[in-house]
């Protein structure tokens, strides 16, 4: 049974229709991607589902009680909170559930007779209600949240001033991922997420027992994630089974056969046409031919789609010219270091860039990889190390914010920038295959969307006819059609590539080698290890290898291959580098920590279900005792989960 049902919804803005009979349902613990050009109306969908607007003709059902959570693309705060206390916020009624149970439990210990059995009704009421919410870990939930997503303890009490964009919408997210819910609404989630983060909401939502709708632009999550895509475009809304590398084959099987189908008919009416032209003002055939032109005038009245072609959508559509360059070698970096006061972000890092090879860089955020994009294109010193750059070589560059932009410059302007030999009509029509046509290359760039931004800048690229190209997070803003346009150009170019990416869909596709800043072995958190993985596809194969050595790391010690003396070098003493108070749990391993929680979330449970047995909260004594174990094993558990978390 459907929990949404969007049934013949017709919405417009003015003259612009954005759907037209739209037919969409959404079932319980479906995990549904919704992909689609921007400005097609995915957004809107979310909005009609929580009422945020309303279609003008059509209905939107909604299950009665269902619980649905929104991330927005842009979430807003109260600017005087800090961090801790803006995720507390968001599960205010939980904390205010908490208190309520508090002041009743203390009412119970004066009670007796009808009015103790009233008083403990409504315990039991309320308790059922704050397990529902998940109240009994709501602090260690936030703590593994936040965690999960790449906050650390220091910036707990940051005030939302101080955050970034980034930590912004990274703290939207993790607000939304602590309300129980029946239905998660994420918009774009995995923006400013580096690959850690990603990873981690990927497995919650994997995990999540409710329906997910996620808009994203993240190929490769809607493979790990969905079951099912929708496919906006045309004012209306498809329904393909499966994850989006099985709608990407259906909908190209599709295409195949509706393009076979238009040549049919426009062969048909062809010969139909040819038929009277010849027959018309034959004796004896005059009859047949003006009977043929009244069915095929009556059918092409009747359906006047008949002729029409498949859909072929805008998108940007362009090559990057050929590199002439004879030399093979580009770029030669000899043990270059980088560092910031005590902040080591690599070093004794050695590797050439020869023409036609292609790095990709990734790791997570902070951790250098803009750095050393700026090192390569000369714009900042190495700590130590050298830097070798090709005679007379021609770099091509995207910057992911596009602060080589002047604002007050036009689209014409910004892009003749880039090669000022160029006549005004021929930078106009290489903009063209970039959507800027008409009087869009007089906007100014101060005005562009994020997507036309990066947009422009490409143009930029392809007008600078690069021998290498180096790109920091290029597929940001760009819609899925746009990144394949993309993907198709950097594969018929010859030149060589340098790309900083989140984007795991495109790693695979593009680089045949990776360089990992930024995480140790398992890939966590390291800063100034750095390592290079080879092998296609070559996201793919890194996240195999971590696999491998998580596995490995997890097995009982007596298993492993690796003699103990050298796991303490490569680790670290770990006694040295651990809080007082998680000491105790340095004498076991990962798993037994895991085994632990397990065991003790169990107790709790059990521990739950005796707070309703009659002879607990008819005696006071008892239930004084069992709260008092209960909240020593929650606080058990929370010491539990953060051990967990700084061992795995």
């Amino acid at each position: 049974m459907a929990i949404i049902s969007i049934q013949n919804a017709h919405k417009s803005f003015g003259s612009e229709v954005v759907f037209d009979e739209l037919n969409l349902q959404f079932r319980a613990k479906e995990k549904i991607g919704m992909v689609g050009a921007n400005g097609s109306g995915k957004t809107t969908i979310l909005k009609l589902i929580l009422g945020l607007t309303k279609p003008d003709m059509g209905d939107v059902v909604i299950e009665k009680g269902l619980r649905i959570a929104h991330l927005p693309q842009e979430p807003s705060y109260d600017q005087n909170k800090t961090l801790m206390e803006e995720m507390h916020a968001g599960v205010e009624h939980i904390r205010i559930l908490q208190e309520r149970l508090q002041e009743v439990s203390h009412e119970l210990e004066r009670l007796t007779g009808g009015k103790l059995q009233a008083k403990m009704k409504q315990y039991d009421r309320l308790t059922h209600e704050f397990e529902l919410e998940g109240g009994y870990a709501y602090e260690a939930r936030i703590r593994m949240t936040l965690k999960g997503l790449g906050f650390d303890d220091t910036s707990y009490d940051a005030k939302i001033p101080s955050l970034s964009g980034g930590q912004l919408s990274r703290l939207g997210l993790a607000k939304v991922l602590m309300l129980e819910t029946d239905l998660l609404l994420l918009d774009e989630p995995t923006n400013h997420l580096d690959l850690q983060a990603t990873e981690w909401l990927e497995a919650f939502l994997n995990s999540y027992e409710g329906a997910v709708v996620i808009i994203s632009h993240d190929r490769y999550l809607l493979d790990r994630i969905a079951t099912k895509i929708v496919d906006v475009e045309n004012h209306g809304a498809t329904v393909w089974k499966g994850n989006y590398s099985n709608f990407v084959k259906s909908k190209e099987v599709t295409r195949l056969q509706r393009a076979r189908e238009h040549e049919a008919r426009v062969e048909m009416v062809e010969r139909t046409r040819d038929f009277i032209a010849r027959n018309k003002d034959q004796e004896g055939m005059r009859g047949t031919a003006r009977g043929r032109k009244t069915r095929l005038e009556k059918m092409l009245k009747e359906n006047p789609d008949f002729l029409a072609g498949p859909d072929n959508s805008k998108t940007i559509r362009f090559q990057f010219p050929r590199s002439e360059r004879k030399s093979d070698l580009v770029l030669r970096c000899e043990r270059l270091s980088k560092s910031f006061d005590t902040l080591t972000l690599f070093e004794e890092l050695t590797f050439d860039i020869l023409t036609g090879e292609r790095l990709g860089i990734t790791g997570p955020n902070g951790t250098g990889k803009s750095t050393l994009l700026r090192i390569l294109l000369g714009q900042m010193t190495p700590t130590s190390g050298t830097l070798r750059v090709g005679d007379n070589l021609r770099i091509g560059y995207l910057d992911q914010h596009g602060d080589v932009l002047n604002s007050e410059h036009t689209v014409l302007d910004a892009a003749r920038e880039a090669n000022p030999r160029l006549t005004p009509e021929e930078v106009r029509a290489q903009l063209g295959a970039f959507l800027f046509s008409g009087d869009d290359v007089f906007k100014k760039v101060e005005g562009l969307s994020g997507g036309q931004r990066n947009r422009l800048m490409l143009c930029r690229l392809v007008l600078t006819k690069p021998d290498i190209l180096i790109l920091d997070e290029p597929t940001n803003h760009l819609d899925i059609a746009s990144r394949e346009m993309l993907e198709q150009a950097l594969t018929r170019y010859n030149g060589a590539l340098v790309v900083v990416s989140h984007d795991r869909y495109f790693l695979d596709q593009m680089v045949d080698r990776l360089l990992v800043l930024g995480t140790d072995p398992l890939g966590q958190l390291c800063y100034g290890r750095t390592e290079f993985v080879h092998g296609r596809p070559t996201y793919s194969h890194y996240v195999s290898l971590l696999q491998k050595r998580r596995e490995k790391q997890a097995q009982p010690q007596a298993k492993r291959k690796t003699p103990a003396k050298k796991v303490r070098r490569a680790g670290g003493d770990r006694s040295a580098a651990t809080p007082p108070e998680f000491k105790r749990f340095n004498k076991y391993t990962v798993a037994q920590i895991e085994e632990r929680i397990m065991t003790l979330e169990e107790t709790i449970a059990a521990l739950k279900e005796r707070f309703g047995a009659q002879e607990v909260y008819r005696n006071p004594d008892l239930l004084r005792e069992l709260q008092h174990e209960f909240s020593g094993q929650s606080a058990e558990l929370e010491d539990l989960y953060r051990a967990y978390e700084r061992r795995a």
